[in-house]
């Protein structure tokens, strides 16, 4: 494995963030396709600087870090993630954006079954939590795919008003944990190394 990934499927790798991926952190952000979805109609309001500051002033460690997934073969960018710290209770929240160039080929599953079993097998994380649009059935199926179920529905609200062209979000909570992703392991896709 090349010495700057966190990890590797199938297809993919995903390594730290640098200064340089700025550029195109910016274009999903902005994008009202990626972010749309997550409450940002018109896509986030931010510069580039912002971004940037955003990846070099943000934690370097593999679970605080912003994340950039690249196809191992090209090396090129197919989008973003992120581990995410368990809090408190030990739950551990992952995020994902792809850019929609890639969009149906399977890398949101390859990817999201990577950062699951990361995040048990780095970290003592006891559940892992997504919380999708419950519009966004790609999402829901996704995460549905890895084993996660639903535990709760809710409108995230917090950004309206504070953010120009932020809409509540209706969300599934849906959540899998440690005995439950141990009970599914075999089933997993193994790495190539």
């Amino acid at each position: 494995m090349p010495s700057d990934y966190c990890f590797l499927t199938a297809r993919l790798g995903a390594r730290k963030s640098e200064a340089a991926d700025a550029k195109y952190v910016h274009t999903l952000w902005t994008s009202p396709a990626v972010m749309g979805p997550v409450g940002f109609s018109r896509g986030l309001p931010i510069s580039v600087g912002e971004v940037r500051r955003q990846i070099v002033e943000g934690p370097r460690d593999d679970f605080g870090s912003l994340l950039i997934a690249e196809d191992r073969l090209t090396r090129t960018p197919i989008g973003q993630a992120k581990l995410g710290i368990p809090n408190d209770e030990g739950i551990c929240e992952p995020d994902i954006k792809l850019h929609p160039s890639v969009w149906g080929n399977g890398y949101g599953s390859e990817l999201w079954l990577a950062l699951i079993d990361y995040a048990f097998a780095h970290s003592d994380a006891r559940i892992v939590q997504g919380t999708p649009n419950c519009h966004n059935t790609a999402s829901v199926r996704m995460q549905m795919g890895a084993g996660m179920v639903k535990v709760e529905e809710g409108v995230f609200e917090n950004h309206v008003g504070q953010i120009p062209g932020a809409v509540p979000v209706p969300y599934l909570k849906l959540q899998i944990t440690r005995a439950q992703w141990q009970s599914r392991r075999p089933l997993n896709p193994k790495e190539d190394a």
